[in-house]
């Protein structure tokens, strides 16, 4: 099993939470935006010196990560909004974006639209590249599932249902062929489980109160790889939510995001 785990820690120097949500969930890599308040060195500590922080090029960027020190992950294109990762398991080699667009609030849909159409640009290069199309974006895109920038042919081109894109793994729009990304949010949101969204915002006239913000995307290759994709709500027996059952923003405004995929 390979586990990645994706949280925007809101600037919060939460160290102990992030040392017990990755050693209770044996998460192989772990990215974050948000992340200023945070000593990695901490972290590194805590868990052993069994995870070591990946560099980039720069260091005002949005997204960071860190990885088991038997995983191969290196940053191989860099730009403020995202990282793109290479990264070889005993088993296979990925692409992994990690991903942090421009806020809903302060941002129009164009931003991130621009944003995303660079980074497929980036991935799409690399995959040639480097002939691999194990790609995973994860992150927190700042917006839902059923927004533009993800259902888009120009954006994300993420279908939602798997069986679209078993049939078709491509989009053909305006005599214009482009390969598409599987968004599987939707098999996981649920009442029965409680899973609604990772992020809550009221006080809007239209507003669905849960937003599926923080999500993760794959090519065809993975689609029928992905075990589960959770939004977590407690670390150990610590609750990441307050007794109204919406996210703490002490220790974070977003949940933290996992994703099980199966290697084989």
């Amino acid at each position: 099993m390979f586990n990645i785990l994706f949280w925007n820690l809101k600037g919060h120097a939460i160290e102990d939470y992030v040392i017990e949500c990755i050693a209770e969930n044996d998460v192989d890599i772990i990215l974050f935006s948000e992340f200023a308040g945070i000593d990695f060195n901490k972290i590194e500590d805590g868990l052993g010196k069994m995870y070591v922080r990946v560099r980039g090029i720069e260091d005002d960027i949005k997204v960071s990560a860190m990885a088991k020190v038997t995983i191969c992950m290196s940053s191989i294109q860099q730009e403020k909004r995202y990282n793109v990762y290479k990264i070889e398991t005993v088993l296979k080699k990925y692409l992994l974006a990690g991903v942090h667009l421009e806020d809903r609030r302060n941002y129009k849909n164009s931003d991130r639209i621009d944003t995303i159409q660079h980074l497929m640009a980036d991935i799409e290069k690399t995959e040639d590249t480097f002939t691999c199309d194990n790609t995973i974006v994860i992150g927190d895109f700042n917006a839902n599932p059923y927004d533009e920038e993800l259902l888009s042919a120009y954006a994300f081109n993420a279908v939602l249902f798997k069986k679209v894109i078993d049939k078709n793994e491509f989009t053909n729009f305006k005599g214009e062929k482009r390969k598409r990304l599987y968004n599987p949010i939707l098999h996981y949101i649920s009442e029965n489980t409680e899973m609604y969204g990772s992020f809550y915002l009221d006080g809007q006239s239209q507003t669905s109160y849960w937003w599926c913000l923080d999500q993760v995307l794959v090519r065809k290759v993975l689609a029928n790889n992905i075990v589960n994709v959770q939004y977590l709500k407690s670390v150990g027996s610590r609750d990441l939510l307050r007794k109204d059952k919406i996210p703490n923003k002490n220790i974070s405004d977003h949940l933290p995001l996992l994703v099980n995929i199966q290697e084989v």
